[in-house]
């Protein structure tokens, strides 16, 4: 008899979790390719464009949803 392993579903959860997060992050990112998104720089010699503070909101929207407890750490937000 196999015993389930809350860790294991737990990680697994969070896997499934990240690859649809990702996968949605990238085909956003992918509508930007080729195109002339709006960009200017946060500081001096940090570029940051509409394309990075969409795909950053999808990935915390998606991510920090399901998972309030987790930490989020991004080049584009404050840390939390």
């Amino acid at each position: 008899m196999q015993v389930s392993n809350p860790l294991t579903s737990s990680l697994k959860e969070d896997f499934e979790l990240l690859c649809s997060a990702v996968r949605q992050a990238g085909d956003l990112s992918m509508r930007y390719f080729g195109q002339s998104p709006q960009h200017w720089e946060k500081e001096e010699n940090q570029p940051v464009s509409e394309a990075d503070i969409a795909v950053n909101d999808l990935l915390h929207q998606q991510l920090q949803t399901p998972r309030p407890d987790y930490g989020w750490l991004s080049e584009e937000t404050p840390d939390e």
